[in-house]
């Protein structure tokens, strides 16, 4: 074992100590009369035996947590982004609070970390023409559920596709003309099975 792991092993433990964190010491697999031991030593001793070239742990890996742990990095990656590029779309606080859980402060400090300032006002409202291209384009990719992380990929890709130079339109406004016709559809369904 490399002496600066063994430092970095006997302050962690100290730390612990000084703290009366036992439990963390005996995790680590220190007996309470080693606690005791470390917790007397001098400056001078610790530093001896930090530097001590004879292992007194062994490194295993826990490769079933390790595992598990690599996953919900990727998954919490790829939610990290899909929060920036939503917010970078033209999210509403409402949309990210619906599909992240955000609240409005979390959602304006991302904004301010990503240099973007979002217009005062209501969103503005698609013409006829884009509202019937944007319900198009989601009937081709729309998925089961409409609250879920897919839907909202989905959204971003339509709003991506219909924004052009001469043509602004934010995410939160593909998602209120979703969720509109969503809901339309969703009642003359209803009324027809009466």
């Amino acid at each position: 074992m490399i002496p600066s792991l063994n430092y970095t092993v006997l302050t962690e433990a100290l730390h612990a100590l000084k703290e009366g964190n036992f439990r963390y010491c005996e995790s680590l697999g220190f007996t309470f009369d080693e606690m005791n031991a470390l917790n007397q030593l001098s400056l001078d001793e610790l530093f001896i035996v930090s530097r001590a070239s004879m292992q007194f742990m062994a490194v295993t890996v826990h490769h079933d947590a390790l595992s598990q742990i690599l996953v919900i990095s990727r998954q919490e990656v790829h939610r990290q982004q899909q929060i920036n590029r939503a917010i970078s779309l033209g999210g509403s606080i409402a949309l990210l609070n619906h599909y992240f859980g955000l609240t409005s402060n979390e959602v304006c400090i991302r904004r301010r970390l990503l240099g973007i300032c979002v217009p005062h006002g209501r969103t503005p409202i698609p013409d006829e023409d884009t509202d019937a291209e944007i319900w198009r384009y989601w009937q081709k990719c729309r998925p089961d559920n409409i609250a879920s992380s897919d839907a909202l990929e989905a959204m971003m890709q339509i709003t991506d596709s219909l924004c052009t130079e001469e043509k602004s339109l934010s995410l939160t406004a593909v998602w209120n003309s979703i969720t509109l016709c969503e809901q339309e559809a969703s009642d003359r369904r209803s009324s027809y099975a009466r």
